[in-house]
């Protein structure tokens, strides 16, 4: 994986995390402006390494590539 392609997979997990974090929580106040960040972030960074598109299976696996842990439900 290169590094345009390692940080834009980086992006999408924290997008991951962000989002169910404020499923969990949504009435955190902060949890609004963490998922817009993470969402822009992840966004430019697939844009650049040309991810935007691609199948979730796909994605996910990338993630799971970079983070072995990794687990949608856990």
């Amino acid at each position: 994986m290169d590094d345009t392609t390692r940080e834009a997979v980086r992006a999408f997990h924290r997008l991951l995390k962000a989002t169910a974090a404020a499923a969990n929580d949504p009435f955190n106040p902060g949890s609004e402006e963490t998922l817009t960040n993470a969402a822009v972030e992840a966004n430019a960074a697939m844009a650049t390494a040309g991810l935007l598109g691609r199948p979730g299976p796909e994605l996910f696996a990338l993630v799971r590539e970079e983070f072995p842990d990794y687990g949608p439900t856990a």
